[in-house]
């Protein structure tokens, strides 16, 4: 492998757009990262993730179906390495302003080995993020020989960024409010336009409307639109599917502002529910408050996904509860909203609540063939307690 001659491009004049946060903001982010690269002993680190680019960099694009890293060493702002029509995002509306550019049939690990050679560390101990989605096996292979062909070290730094993400700022809570009034503007929409004899996909158009028009941007993932049978299937979304009495509805709709993400669930039912349906919506709301009670500094993420298990149990539908009481979210690109792999709330995870994380409380319950039953909130764990930072009504809506 041989690291190719690159050149640092550097950003000049007015940004095209605004930034998101201030300059001291990224500088305290910078800084932090810094610290952990000088405990670990890093003489630099490397990045491949999109949140964390964005988180660092301030570089947006959903363009990472090319490869792109982020080099953080101890003197220079970070610097991006994408693919040539890529670098106008960080040239372009980006805090760091500096990139290598290589072309879409160039190697990009070549550009980053010469990008590490030019900062003068491509023979010493640098860090990167080996568990990142986004780097495959062949690359960071790849990666490991050229630097220790240049006779430096290649060693895990998984982490290094997520473990500063997962507690929010006041910037950043304000982006996430924010995302969590669209959520409650969208759901209403979409209420509104729920009745017997409608479709998936026209209920769909009223929420989406509603979330652009209302400032949301992209998320993760689509809204999750679904009605009768179709609500018992994990993660599917709107296909077509008229409304019909006795229909429960289910709808998982994200705001998203600044890249930041609330997420909020409800579901309802098309005439009047039967007696099973509304004990399961009341086994969901009950789980959910208990959750948001027991939520504070200190509590263990297992301590309050077993306060879930422990109330569905109660109602005898323990068999229906499979999944994780909620995770943690804030930057989001495609495949995901949440930030479920730096943080959730599960069994046996006896890591604990700390101030300023958030997350999205899902305490449902899925039968297949029939429904989803679930009501959820986004959250924010404060010095006293649990903050329900969406704010919708907390029932079960019929139309």
């Amino acid at each position: 492998m041989v690291a190719r001659s690159v050149k640092i491009q550097e950003g000049t004049g007015p940004l095209v757009d605004a930034l998101p946060f201030t300059d001291g903001e990224y500088q305290r982010r910078l800084t932090a990262i810094r610290s952990t690269m000088s405990r670990r002993g890093l003489d630099a680190f490397v990045s491949f993730t999109p949140e964390n680019i964005y988180y660092v960099t301030g570089h947006d694009s959903p363009g990472y179906y090319f490869y792109q890293a982020c080099v953080v060493s101890p003197t220079q702002r970070p610097v991006n390495v994408l693919r040539r029509i890529e670098t106008t995002n960080t040239l372009g509306r980006s805090w760091s302003r500096l990139t290598v550019g290589y072309e879409d049939r160039e190697d990009p690990i070549e550009a980053t080995l010469g990008l590490l050679r030019e900062l003068g560390v491509a023979n010493r101990k640098i860090g990167a993020e080996s568990t990142a989605w986004f780097i495959g096996p062949q690359r960071y292979i790849q990666l490991q020989d050229g630097i220790k062909q240049a006779g430096g070290q290649l060693v895990d730094a998984s982490g290094t960024v997520e473990e500063l993400r997962v507690i929010k700022t006041p910037e950043e809570l304000t982006y996430i409010r924010a995302g969590a009034r669209i959520c409650e503007q969208a759901m209403r929409a979409g209420i509104e336009a729920s009745r017997e004899g409608t479709n998936e996909n026209e209920v769909a158009a009223a929420i989406i409307a509603e979330m652009v028009r209302n400032g949301g941007e992209y998320a993760g993932l689509p809204p999750f639109i679904t009605s009768g049978p179709r609500s018992s299937l994990c993660h599917a979304t709107w296909a077509g599917r008229r409304y019909e009495g006795g229909d429960v509805l289910a709808y998982e709709l994200p705001g998203v502002v600044k890249r930041y993400a609330a997420a909020l669930v409800r579901m309802g039912i098309v005439g009047r529910p039967g007696e099973e349906v509304k004990r399961r919506a009341a086994a969901s709301i009950e789980a959910l408050e208990s959750v948001i009670a027991a939520m504070k500094p200190g509590v263990t993420s297992d301590a309050v996904h077993q306060v879930t298990r422990r109330v569905f149990e109660k109602y005898g539908y323990s068999h229906l509860f499979g999944h994780r009481t909620g995770y943690s979210i804030g930057i989001n690109y495609p495949p995901d909203w949440g930030e479920g792999h730096i943080m959730s709330i599960w069994a046996g995870d006896e890591r604990p609540l700390r101030v300023g994380m958030t997350f999205h409380l899902v305490p449902g319950l899925f039968e297949l063939g029939k429904h989803l039953i679930n009501i959820s909130e986004t959250v924010l764990v404060t010095e006293t307690g649990c903050e329900p930072v969406t704010h919708f009504p907390r029932e079960m809506f019929v139309v």
